[in-house]
């Protein structure tokens, strides 16, 4: 019986202290609308703070790296322009105005328009794309037909003439 007594005790003694430790708990009202675990004030201040930091360093350093490459794609872009005006360009037409026996040459590839006048081919090799025949030896150009050289060839003027040529490079 004694044992029993004892046990009782202990019993009674671990019972107090629980109900001591859970009124304690309760009344400090950690937890609560009044002091929950995270407060607003942490959110709206601290926190927010903290976070708008750390969100204006990272687009500064993205800003700066998007800096760097639009520059760099700026500076290639002008050297290319640089490089483009400098070289000329191969495949644009010129205006020839010939006189009576003038001659100009045509390089395989390149294009001629008959633009006013007269002129004749003095070799085979050019083909008329308006008409879609072949020009011989000797043959008239005819006004404002557009002229392709298969290979390269001569043409001359029998009288005041005005071409546009494209020569290829």
């Amino acid at each position: 019986m004694k044992h029993n007594g004892i046990v009782l005790k202990i019993l009674a003694v671990a019972l107090v202290i629980t109900a001591v430790a859970g009124i304690a708990a309760a009344a400090s009202g950690t937890g609560t609308a009044a002091d929950p675990l995270v407060s607003l004030s942490y959110l709206t201040g601290t926190y927010r703070d903290n976070l708008m930091a750390d969100v204006r360093t990272a687009v500064a350093a993205e800003s700066r790296t998007l800096s760097a490459a639009f520059s760099q794609q700026v500076a290639d872009l002008e050297d290319a322009a640089g490089n483009a005006a400098t070289q000329p360009a191969a495949s644009e037409y010129r205006t020839v105005n010939l006189t009576a026996g003038q001659t100009v040459s045509v390089s395989a590839g390149g294009e001629v328009l008959m633009l006013s006048g007269a002129a004749s081919a003095v070799g085979a090799g050019l083909t008329d794309a308006t008409a879609g025949t072949p020009v011989y030896a000797g043959g008239a150009l005819t006004v404002n037909h557009l002229y392709v050289a298969s290979a390269d060839c001569v043409l001359t003027a029998s009288g005041s003439a005005s071409l546009l040529v494209k020569s290829q490079a």
